[in-house]
């Protein structure tokens, strides 16, 4: 059986080291084909595939072919060509403080366009730098623009939403630096931003009203998360295994695995449900002689989490 990943989200990680995939990559080549409509953003909960997808992104832009052999992407017209690519990724940016809020997102900032051919300048603030890096690079490629990749926008701004004043002063900082798209969306061949929510002040959405919103979009419903047939198709042996292990049969196993980690629907008029892909591989990873909420555990916003029960609105176990 191929090996369940739970610790990594980066698509080549996972294709060279032989762990399950489940191909997504027709949407993605629906996605970057679509130049119309090259502004996107993606709402989704956390740990539901979406650093995943936007490595895969990255890779499809850089021209690595080979990491998608055998995949849908594979069998389409797609050029394969090389686009300068910027990516920057803000779950993990510090906001215990302010202060280390500001150190820890200009050190990010400054590594990830560091990893271009565009040249930090120490002078300028990391907004700034960001908005050059754009200029810089669609120059050096002839005026046909580069990919920005935006992975958990919202990040810092909810990861501070129990201290209220805190949050606010780093949607402000986080808000100038996105503005420096305003009057770049020209320059941009492609542009994916994915959070868990919108935050309708960050600047972003409004700064980029052309930015197609396509959280609920029904062409998309199912572009994260498993449907049933993909469970099926990527994990039976996992699956039967587990079913095994509970002493269950594998329908009425089925059937309570539907009923723990299905039912997520991200269409208003589709009727398609997907899995929690996080829950599905933790599950079926750990096979335990009992379905438990898995997501709860790695997935769920502390912020919540601190309110309620500094709000005495929820028991919690430390």
């Amino acid at each position: 059986m191929k090996p369940i990943a739970t610790s990594t989200s980066d698509f080549a990680t996972l294709i060279r080291k032989g762990g399950i995939y489940v191909d997504k990559t027709a949407y993605f080549h629906r996605l970057v084909s679509n130049e119309m409509n090259n502004l996107l953003f993606l709402a989704r909960p956390r740990r539901f595939g979406k650093s995943l997808m936007i490595t895969a992104l990255k890779e499809i832009f850089t021209g690595r072919r080979e990491l998608f052999e055998g995949l849908a992407i594979s069998k389409t017209d797609w050029k394969w060509e090389k686009w300068p690519v910027i990516h920057f990724e803000f779950a993990d940016v510090d906001t215990t403080s302010i202060e280390a809020f500001e150190r820890e997102f200009a050190v990010h900032v400054k590594g990830r366009l560091s990893n271009t051919d565009y040249v930090y300048d120490d002078s300028m603030s990391p907004a700034a730098n960001f908005g050059a890096a754009i200029d810089s690079l669609s120059k050096a490629n002839g005026g046909n623009g580069v990919v920005v990749l935006i992975d958990e926008y919202d990040a810092p701004v909810s990861h501070a939403l129990d201290d209220l004043a805190k949050a606010e002063a780093i949607r402000s900082r986080m808000g100038a630096f996105f503005s420096m798209m305003k009057t770049r969306t020209g320059a941009s061949r492609f542009l994916m931003m994915t959070g868990v929510s919108k935050f309708t002040k960050m600047s972003v959405f409004s700064c980029l009203n052309n930015i197609v919103d396509i959280s609920m979009d029904e062409e998309y419903a199912t572009m994260l998360g498993y449907t049933e047939e993909e469970l099926e198709a990527n994990f039976e042996e996992h699956l039967r295994e587990h079913a095994m292990k509970m002493g269950k049969s594998y329908e009425d196993y089925r059937a309570e695995l539907r009923c723990w980690y299905n039912g997520f629907r991200f269409s208003k008029f589709g009727k398609t449900t997907v899995y929690n892909p996080i829950s599905i591989a933790l599950a079926l990873r750990k096979k335990e002689p009992e379905f438990s909420a898995t997501w709860s555990s790695t997935g769920r916003p502390s912020s919540l989490m601190n309110y309620l029960k500094r709000s005495d609105m929820l028991a919690i176990d430390p």
